[in-house]
């Protein structure tokens, strides 16, 4: 099976009608695998700082949390970010977006792995129509249903949005 099958195949088994979480949704499993994951990437980038940004933020959103990659010592809300992960509500999806260093890629990916996330790089996600199970996600991008703080939607067929 090729890459792109795979990853189609991850997209589809994770997609729901529902627009923001799939039923039987756990918050409370949620928050424990964000944190932990957290502190798994600051063991996988120790030259780098790891800040998080946690289901709150991501609350009405396709999103679960989203992790900011900066240099070392850099903790100011506006640095510069080298890499940002993105975790989603849906299935044990996750992607990269903004990396431009393979290593550093490489070691995100092995400590999301780590954490039995399925890996889905982000230029894909992004470039991909959605044409699901939630319609009123129907014609945005893949990344708009898996992956966003701001999520669109194109009318209110959705069971929760």
């Amino acid at each position: 099976m090729s890459e792109t099958a795979e990853w189609d195949r991850w997209l589809a088994d994770a997609d729901s009608v529902n627009a923001l979480a799939p039923d039987g949704y756990d918050d409370d499993a949620a928050l424990l695998l964000v944190k932990a994951l957290r502190q798994r990437l600051i063991d996988a980038l120790v030259t780098y700082e790891i800040a998080a940004a946690g289901p709150q933020l991501y609350q009405d959103s396709t999103g679960l949390a989203r992790y900011r990659v900066t240099v070392k010592g850099d903790r100011r809300p506006f640095a510069a970010a080298l890499a940002w992960i993105v975790l989603s509500h849906f299935g044990n999806l996750a992607t990269v977006s903004s990396c431009h260093d393979r290593e550093m890629l490489a070691k995100i990916r092995g400590a999301l792995e780590d954490f039995r996330l399925k890996y889905v790089p982000y230029d894909y996600v992004l470039h991909k129509t959605y044409d699901g199970k939630c319609k009123a996600l129907a014609g945005f991008s893949w990344a708009n249903r898996y992956f966003s703080l701001t999520t669109d939607f194109n009318h209110e067929e959705g069971r929760d949005g």
